[in-house]
């Protein structure tokens, strides 16, 4: 009964200039993945990330409802004790939410993230 339901999420930028710097980088048309392990963590945590790029601030949260919907459903079945963070690119925008679902769920299988 301690497994979480809700995925916890990182809040500091020292966590993500580190995937930034040292994570494996995975690449699909929607979505840019940076995945590190680490190994005394109890808990898989992820963050997202959207550039001004990518339009004003309704798209943009649009494209992070999107990912985190997705991420939502495969969390399940992720391994424990990785840093995930996942970056939209502009296709993010065009593709529905079961689309980069399906991206997300074949960068984690090539990452070994699920079985």
């Amino acid at each position: 009964m301690n497994e979480r339901k809700k995925p916890l999420t990182i809040k500091e930028n020292h966590l993500f200039s580190k995937l930034y710097a040292k994570g494996a980088v995975y690449k699909s048309d929607s979505v840019v993945v940076y995945i590190l392990k680490k190994n005394n963590m109890l808990q898989t945590k992820y963050g997202i990330t959207v550039s001004k790029k990518r339009g004003k601030a309704v798209i943009r949260n649009r494209m992070r409802r999107k990912i985190r919907e997705a991420f939502r459903l495969l969390y399940p079945s992720i391994g424990k004790g990785y840093l995930i963070v996942v970056v939209a690119r502009q296709q993010c925008e065009n593709n529905s939410s079961a689309e980069i679902k399906n991206e997300l769920y074949d960068i984690f299988v090539k990452a070994a993230l699920i079985q």
